[in-house]
């Protein structure tokens, strides 16, 4: 279970492999000058609101983000394990293609983590992150945005960009389900506020 408890999340900035269409995984790639301008943009908008920690993962292209945001914002950066990317195994590196949707069904892919095992282990470093208190940032991955669909918005779909900025609040009725999403800003516009509704 997702622990109830307000956070924002952000995606890292573009890489190379980004902008070619590649499945990164645990590959530990770093931020093309088009990421470090998105991360630096994500600070300056980051810089106006109450920041009590950043949760980040450990690969370059989170940790460089949550670096260059740090920075700007003066709020400590945490590094978990378990926020990092899923691994993919022997197609990182490669384009997704049908190998990506029979994973999603089950199938296994030679060196790589289970869908279930790498949503458990996100929704793990998740709750770590959130532990801080306050409303923490949480620096991570589309990947890791599974676990939030699955666990705060009934599987609904959201799609995140490189640099998009998402707060999420939990619900006040000890029985709903259903978690507030919204988005604030993408580094393509000076900020998005857009909100979603759980299904």
């Amino acid at each position: 279970m997702l622990t109830r408890h307000p956070f924002y999340f952000l995606r890292h900035g573009e890489t190379e492999w980004n902008r070619l269409h590649l499945m990164q995984g645990q590959t530990d790639t770093p931020l093309n000058p088009t990421g470090v301008m998105q991360a630096e943009a994500a600070a300056r908008f980051l810089a106006k609101r109450k920041i009590t920690a950043i949760a980040s993962s450990p690969l370059r292209r989170a940790r460089v983000t949550a670096e260059l945001i740090s920075a700007q914002i003066n709020a400590p950066l945490v590094v978990i394990k378990d926020l990092a990317e899923c691994n993919f195994g022997v197609y990182e590196g490669h384009p997704p293609g049908p190998w990506r949707d029979d994973w999603f069904a089950g199938t296994p892919v030679p060196g790589a983590e289970t869908l279930d095992n790498f949503i458990e282990r996100s929704l793990k470093g998740l709750n770590a992150g959130l532990a801080y208190g306050g409303r923490p940032l949480v620096i991570a991955y589309g990947g890791t945005f599974w676990a939030v669909r699955r666990y705060a918005l009934g599987g609904q779909l959201v799609r995140v960009g490189n640099c998009e900025l998402f707060a999420m609040t939990p619900p006040k009725a000890a029985r709903a389900k259903k978690w507030r999403l919204k988005h604030l800003f993408t580094p393509e516009g000076s900020q998005a506020q857009t909100e979603h509704a759980a299904a």
